[in-house]
């Protein structure tokens, strides 16, 4: 059976109408293909900010808990609880592409103290070399929670 394309006479499908056909197919793959590695850098950036957040509410805890004072040394692509100038557990490394921007003084090392307080206040900038995205945390001294901010 030939498919009929409407027209008197002509059978079949055109050159053109494949042509068609596969530019559209091409743009679909084109996008599939660009658009998710973004989405994933951008989950990155959010994942490590999250992890980072996680692990100074994991150290304040632990410092109201044993009722003594733990710092959180930030490396080049690592961070790690101390207790005692003795690493509690694994470091935790950093996504590929992710790398700390930017850290005050709170954040060289973030000390907290028995009562769940920081030592100091500051700011730590967290970026994604690939999109050039930032976010920064911010520890607050008072009551040694962070907070997460866009920082575009």
């Amino acid at each position: 059976m030939i498919l009929g394309t409407g027209r008197n006479n002509i059978k079949g499908i055109t050159l053109i109408e494949i042509l068609v056909v596969i530019v559209i197919i091409s743009m679909f793959t084109l996008f599939s293909v660009f658009y998710p590695h973004k989405a994933i850098s951008q989950t990155n950036l959010d994942i490590a900010c999250k992890n980072i957040c996680e692990i100074l509410n994991r150290a304040r805890s632990q410092a109201m808990a044993e009722n003594i004072t733990i710092q959180v040394i930030f490396n080049n692509d690592t961070c790690g609880i101390y207790k005692n100038a003795n690493l509690v557990d694994k470091p935790y490394k950093l996504p590929r592409f992710i790398v700390i921007k930017e850290k005050t003084d709170g954040f060289s090392p973030v000390e907290f103290l028995p009562e769940g307080t920081a030592k100091q206040a500051g700011y730590i900038i967290i970026e994604d070399t690939s999109t050039k995205k930032t976010k920064k945390i911010i520890l607050y001294n008072l009551t040694g929670k962070t907070a997460i901010k866009n920082n575009q």
